[in-house]
C-alpha cells in the first residue's frame, strides 16, 4: 500500500496544491482524502488549517497491443425509425401539479432552549480563554438567567485589573460576549458581566451623575455633554431623567465616543 502524506493549508485546495508541489505531479495522478476541514475560529481563537492526505495513484501496467483485425465486408443496415420518447408518468401528487414544497416547521421551544443553553455555555469558555490570556486568574459562573437575559459573574483576586479604568475592560468583555451570542444562535439574549458588585456600584454612580448634572443644567441654562459611555449606561442616564420636566436628554457622536447630552427643556 502506498504511503500517504498529510499536507496542510488555509483551505483544502491550498493543502492539495502543497501536496502536488511536493510530489511533483498533477491532480489526476493522485488520490486525496480530507483529514481535517479548516476552521476560522472566533477572533483568532480556535483557528485550524485544513489537513489533506495526498497519495500517488498506482501505475497501471500497459496492456500489449492487439493485432489489427482484417477488414470485413460492410453489411448495409436498414434505417430505423427513431424511438418514440415515452410519455412522462402522470401523477396527481401536489408536486407534479407545481405545488410548492411544504415549509419546514419552525424550531420547537425545546430546541430553542437547548440552543440557548449551549450558546451560554460556549460563551463562558470563550470568556475564560480571553481572561486567561490577559493573565487574570478568575472563575466565571452564571448568577441568574431568564429567557432573554443572562448575568455572568467573575470571581477573582484581581478585581481592579478585570474591571479596568472606568470599567473599560469589563465593558469590552461584555461587548465581546454579546457579539459571541449574536453569532451563535442566541442573538435575543442580552448578557451582563459583573465582578465584585461593580455593576450595582456603577449604577448608583450614574444615578448621582444624572441628577447632579441636571441640576447644573437648570441652574446655568446651558447643555452639558457627559463623558462617552456604552449604550447600556447611556440608557440608564436617559431613564433616570425621563420624568424630569426641566431637562431633556439625547445621545450624540459615533461609537465608541457616543455620549449623553443633557440640556434645558
Amino acid at each position: 500500500m502506498d504511503d500517504m502524506t498529510i499536507f496542510t493549508g488555509k483551505t483544502e485546495e491550498a493543502a492539495i496544491q502543497a501536496g502536488l508541489t511536493a510530489l511533483n505531479c498533477r491532480l489526476d495522478q493522485v488520490t486525496t482524502r480530507v483529514v481535517t476541514t479548516p476552521r476560522k475560529g472566533w477572533l483568532g481563537i480556535g483557528q485550524r488549517d485544513a489537513m489533506v492526505d495526498v497519495a500517488l495513484k498506482p501505475v497501471e501496467p500497459v496492456a500489449p497491443s492487439k493485432p489489427t483485425p482484417k477488414k470485413q465486408a460492410v453489411v448495409p443496415v436498414q434505417p430505423q425509425m427513431p424511438a418514440t420518447k415515452p410519455a412522462a408518468a402522470v401523477t396527481d401528487t401536489p408536486e407534479a401539479a407545481g405545488t410548492a414544497q411544504p415549509v419546514q416547521p419552525e424550531t420547537t421551544p425545546e430546541e430553542r432552549r437547548e440552543r440557548r443553553e449551549a450558546a451560554i455555555e460556549a460563551v463562558q469558555d470563550y470568556l475564560a480563554t480571553i481572561v486567561d490570556q490577559l493573565g487574570i486568574d478568575a472563575t466565571l459562573d452564571v448568577e441568574s438567567t431568564a429567557r432573554r437575559q443572562v448575568k455572568l459573574v467573575f470571581t477573582t483576586e484581581k478585581e481592579g485589573l478585570l474591571i479596568g479604568k472606568h470599567g473599560r475592560t469589563i465593558n469590552a468583555l461584555q461587548s465581546l460576549a454579546q457579539l459571541f451570542l449574536n453569532h451563535h444562535g442566541a442573538a435575543h439574549v442580552m448578557v451582563e458581566l459583573d465582578v465584585a458588585g461593580y455593576r450595582e456600584r456603577r449604577a448608583a454612580t450614574l444615578n448621582r451623575l444624572a441628577e447632579s448634572t441636571a441640576r447644573e443644567v437648570v441652574a446655568t441654562g446651558k447643555p452639558i455633554y457627559l463623558d462617552p459611555m456604552p449604550a447600556f449606561e447611556r440608557k440608564q442616564i436617559h431613564a433616570v431623567l425621563a420624568k424630569n420636566h426641566y431637562v431633556t436628554t439625547y445621545s450624540a457622536g459615533r461609537e465608541p465616543h457616543r455620549a449623553v447630552v443633557i440640556e434645558p427643556a
